[in-house]
């Protein structure tokens, strides 16, 4: 009986190893794609938004030029008018406006960190003459010449493509622009003058979006991507390991590592297809999220995560007791050795997930924010240390008036935005209801408070859409300073003061910071 019991103890040993295995390689791919699509909602929505600021510039500068606020007949004060969109809007390159008989007027970002300016006017009456002039940070001229230039604006994809749809805002596909030699997409609209055809454009330097995804903390072996309908390589977070030839916007095809390339494969002949795909490369699971992001209506951009499923195994390894301690549990404890096993071989890692993570946002839950706060009460790494209490404004109207699955969709989208707009250090988690508390750290208290009003910025900037139906949101911030010399102050007490903050200001006004104690005082991005 004894020889019976340890076969049996030792057979069951067995199948709960096995059970084990195939529960890990779920919970692999359960992890690897709820990061993956997390991280791809970000990246789309994101990248959407910067896009987005390109049209509204061309259709405000139309709608200018119709009304008569802005002249097609004067380059100083279109320069001037250039001018201030640049410094007010960060995502745009340069501004231009072409005519029909070949005038052209451009503005870009030129010089160390884009903070100086390059200008090009083409007048053709009474005869043509190209003048090109760059100015340094401070707006003074640093070079002017007046040489001769073949430069035609009728003879550029974006003038071409907005005369041959007129009243419309078209985007051109990935091209390598004439001025800087820098790739990158031009939106553009033409419109009727007195004066004659008038297209007005602005240019989305490619490598600015590269510079978006590498902010996005993909796994140590994966990539984000953008494409276009026709497979172009127009941005990534990393290096692509193939060299594209000059001139020229490379096709994804040409440039992708074995990874990638696998994917193309299995979507040939087709595009990508938007979804979660699994695939193996050499003997390696590879895990990919397509989502698409429509640029204007009939055109679609696609933006991809993908990385290796062994990049989300870590901690897995270590849940498990050894198996000679369990197969000594077998021996000695017969009957009650089955529920033994299952316990010392259950995964770990998807449990401790749902206890220290918010499900609807995927952020810190409040358990695991206050662990944090506390933490940073123990050791403060900085000169100034804040923490926010954010209360979203009227969402209690969305869900009264459109259902919780309504809220549940404005907040993870809320959360999405607010986490994309932190810096490196802060800390965001969600409190519960329409709450989150934000942890900063910062060199100066105008800093910390800078950087929350730009997560209020980031909510507010356009609307949440859900089912069709926009949901114009804001938020109201409660601030709270942790002083040192109060160090005996619980992480309760901070958030206490926090949330005071929030609603004694949320008395005398929403949408924008109230600083703990605070009267009255201007605030910045409102």
């Amino acid at each position: 009986m004894l020889a019976a019991l340890v076969v049996t103890q030792t057979l069951t040993l067995l199948v709960a190893l096995w059970s084990d295995r195939q529960g890990s390689e779920r919970t692999v791919k359960t992890q690897a794609q709820g990061s993956l699509e997390q991280l791809a909602r970000v990246a789309s929505e994101n990248v959407a938004g910067y896009l987005q600021f390109a049209s509204q510039i061309v259709q405000v500068n139309r709608a200018n030029m119709l009304s008569g606020l802005l002249s097609a007949d004067d380059p100083a004060g279109q320069l001037m008018n250039f001018q201030a969109l640049l410094v007010s809007v960060p995502q745009l390159n340069g501004v231009l406006v072409g005519h029909g008989d070949g005038r052209f007027v451009f503005l870009r970002r030129d010089g160390p960190d884009s903070l100086g300016r390059f200008s090009r006017v083409i007048e053709v009456r009474p005869q043509r003459r190209v003048l090109t002039s760059t100015y340094d940070a401070r707006g003074v001229l640093t070079g002017q010449s007046a040489q001769a230039d073949p430069y035609d604006p009728r003879e550029r994809p974006w003038y071409r493509q907005a005369r041959a749809a007129a009243g419309r805002v078209v985007w051109t596909d990935p091209y390598v622009f004439a001025s800087s030699g820098q790739p990158g997409v031009t939106v553009a609209s033409a419109l009727s003058t007195p004066g004659g055809e008038v297209v007005i454009g602005a240019d989305v330097q490619l490598r600015q979006l590269a510079q978006f995804l590498q902010g996005v903390q993909i796994s140590p072996n994966g990539r984000a991507f953008v494409t276009d309908e026709r497979g172009h390589a127009i941005a990534t977070s990393r290096a692509w390991p193939g060299e594209a030839s000059a001139g020229s916007i490379p096709l994804l095809r040409d440039v992708a590592d074995p990874a990638l390339r696998a994917l193309l494969d299995r979507e040939r002949p087709s595009s990508l297809q938007p979804g979660t795909h699994w695939y193996d490369v050499s003997g390696q699971q590879f895990a990919a999220v397509i989502r698409p992001v429509e640029v204007q209506p009939g055109v679609t951009w696609m933006i991809g995560v993908y990385a290796p499923t062994t990049d989300f195994t870590s901690g897995l390894g270590g849940n498990r007791r050894p198996l000679t301690f369990v197969l000594l549990v077998s021996l000695v404890g017969s009957l009650l050795a089955w529920p033994v096993v299952l316990r010392a071989t259950r995964p770990l890692v998807e449990l401790q997930r749902q206890a220290t993570t918010d499900y609807l946002t995927g952020l810190p839950n409040r358990a695991s924010f206050v662990a944090q706060l506390e933490e940073s009460l123990r050791a403060p790494g900085a000169e100034a240390l804040g923490l926010a209490v954010f209360d979203l404004d009227g969402f209690k109207a969305v869900n009264d008036t459109f259902g919780h699955h309504a809220g549940d969709e404005v907040l993870h989208a809320v959360g999405a935005r607010m986490l994309a707009a932190l810096r490196a250090g802060d800390t965001l988690g969600r409190l519960g209801g329409d709450e989150f508390a934000l942890l900063v750290q910062a060199t100066s208290r105008e800093e910390v408070r800078l950087r929350v009003e730009g997560v209020l910025e980031a909510v507010a900037r356009r609307p949440v859409v859900v089912d069709g139906v926009a949901h114009a949101l804001a938020s109201t911030a409660g601030l709270a300073f942790l002083d040192p010399d109060e160090g005996s102050l619980s992480s309760a007490q901070w958030l206490a003061r926090a949330d005071t903050a929030l609603i004694r200001g949320k008395r005398r006004g929403k949408g924008r910071v109230w600083v703990e104690g605070e009267v009255t005082m201007p605030t910045l991005f409102r």
